[in-house]
C-alpha cells in the first residue's frame, strides 16, 4: 500500500513526543514489510523541508498551527496519490474529508476536551480563545467531518470516551510498544529516587507533583532524591516553584538522551506519571521494562497501561497527600517495591512494536 500520515510533528521535532514516536515505530516496520510511507508535518526554524528517516518520505510544511491550512496544499502536490490516509487529531484533526476522497481513518490518542482548559489556565486572552476554538473543532466540526471515517485510538479507556463523546466509530485499538534493546546495566541509587520524565507541561501533572514533594517536606520527610527530565513551556515555572519552596532534592535535567533515559529509569527507586489525561502512557512500561514500579494518575490511558497493585500504584488525579503518600510506601516497602519491579519487566514484555506493527496493518488492511 501507499500510505501517508498527516501528523503535527514528526520524530525529528525538537518537540516530539508519544504520538511521534508511536506513529514512527509503526511506519518504519511497514516500510520494511514493503508498503511505501509519507509523512506530511509541520516544520521548525532550520529544518529541512524533505527528508527521508528509516524509509519514511517526510514532508515539512509551515509550523505548529499553519501547517493545518496549508495541508491540503501539500497533498495536491503529491506526485502520486496514497491509497489510505492516517489523519491524526492532536487535539485538532487535519479534517481530509474536505479535500480528499481516498480511503482513511481518523486515529485519536485521546479527547482533549478539558486539556484545551487545562493547558490555557492562567494565559492570555490569545491561548483563551485557541483554546475554545481547538475544543469546539474537536466536539463539534470533527465529528461531522469524520462521520464515515473509521478511528483508531490506543486504550479502552480512549475507546469509550471517543464513544461517550459520539466523535466517531472506533474500528480499532492498538497500544504502543516499546524496544526491547540491549543496554548496559545499571543499579538502582543508593539513596532513595523518584523519576519524572515527561514532556514539562501543565497537564503533564509536573504541578502536583512538586506539591507532593513540598508536602513530603512539610511532613520531614525528604530523604530521597527526584529527578525530573525533559522540557516544555511549563519548565520555568516548575523551576521557580521549586527554588521558591526550597525542593533542595529536586534536579532539573533537560531534554535527556536515549542514553540517558535508560540509565535513569533503572536507577531510580519509582517512576511518576501524574499527567490530567494520556491516550496510553508508553513511558509507563518502558519504566516497568527497566525495572522500576509506576505510580500514575487514575485517568484514561494510565489506568490502561499501570495495573494498580502489581506493577505500580494509582491515585486520584491532582491529590498531592495521596501521591506524597503512595511515594512514601513505595521508598518504605523494599518486598512491595521488589515485587512490583518483577512484575513489571513481565507486563512490559507483552509490549512488541513487531506485533503491534502487525495488528495496526491488519486493521487498515482489512477497513
Amino acid at each position: 500500500m501507499k500510505i501517508l500520515i498527516f501528523n503535527w510533528r514528526d520524530i525529528k521535532n525538537p518537540k516530539a513526543g508519544g504520538a511521534e514516536i508511536y506513529f514512527h515505530e509503526i511506519l518504519k516496520r511497514a516500510v520494511n514489510s514493503g508498503h511505501s510511507v509519507s509523512w506530511i508535518c509541520g516544520g521548525w526554524k532550520g529544518c529541512q523541508k524533505e527528508e527521508i528517516i528509516d524509509g519514511i518520505k517526510i514532508v515539512r510544511i509551515g509550523e505548529e498551527m499553519s501547517l493545518y491550512l496549508l495541508a491540503p496544499l501539500a497533498y495536491f502536490k503529491l506526485k502520486e496519490k496514497p491509497d489510505i490516509i492516517i489523519d491524526v487529531e492532536n487535539g485538532i484533526p487535519f479534517f481530509t474529508p474536505f479535500f480528499s476522497r481516498k480511503k482513511k481513518i481518523l486515529h485519536i490518542h485521546h479527547v482533549h476536551k478539558e486539556v484545551w482548559a487545562k493547558e490555557t489556565e492562567g494565559k492570555g486572552i490569545k491561548s483563551k480563545l485557541i483554546g475554545y476554538i481547538g475544543k469546539f473543532l474537536e466536539l463539534k466540526i470533527m465529528p461531522f467531518a469524520y462521520r464515515k471515517t473509521g478511528v483508531t485510538t490506543l486504550s479502552n479507556s480512549s475507546k469509550e470516551e471517543i464513544e461517550k463523546e459520539k466523535l466517531g466509530k472506533v474500528i480499532g485499538i492498538v497500544s504502543p510498544g516499546i524496544e526491547f534493546y540491549k543496554f548496559k546495566k545499571f543499579e538502582k541509587t543508593s539513596k532513595p529516587s523518584v523519576l519524572f520524565l515527561n514532556r514539562i507541561k501543565k497537564y503533564k501533572g509536573i504541578d502536583t507533583f512538586l506539591e507532593a514533594i513540598k508536602y513530603l517536606r512539610e511532613k520531614n520527610y525528604k530523604d530521597f532524591e527526584v529527578f525530573i527530565a525533559g522540557s516544555g513551556d511549563y519548565l520555568n515555572e516548575a523551576i521557580s516553584y521549586a527554588k521558591k519552596n526550597e525542593l533542595n532534592n529536586v534536579n532539573f535535567l533537560g531534554k535527556i538522551s536515549e542514553e540517558e533515559k535508560k540509565e535513569f529509569m533503572q536507577k531510580s527507586w519509582v517512576f511518576v506519571n501524574p499527567s490530567f489525561k494520556e491516550g496510553w502512557g508508553i513511558v509507563n512500561i518502558e519504566a516497568n521494562y527497566f525495572g522500576t514500579p509506576v505510580i500514575g494518575s487514575d485517568v484514561g490511558g494510565i489506568r490502561d497501561s499501570v495495573i494498580d497493585g502489581k506493577t505500580g500504584l494509582l491515585f486520584s488525579y491532582g491529590n498531592k497527600e495521596e501521591l506524597a503518600d503512595k511515594i512514601k510506601k513505595l521508598i518504605e516497602d523494599k518486598s512491595l517495591r521488589q515485587r512490583m519491579e518483577k512484575n513489571g519487566k513481565e507486563w512490559a514484555k507483552r509490549f512488541d512494536w513487531d506485533l503491534m506493527t502487525r495488528d495496526f496493518l491488519k486493521i487498515i488492511e482489512k477497513y
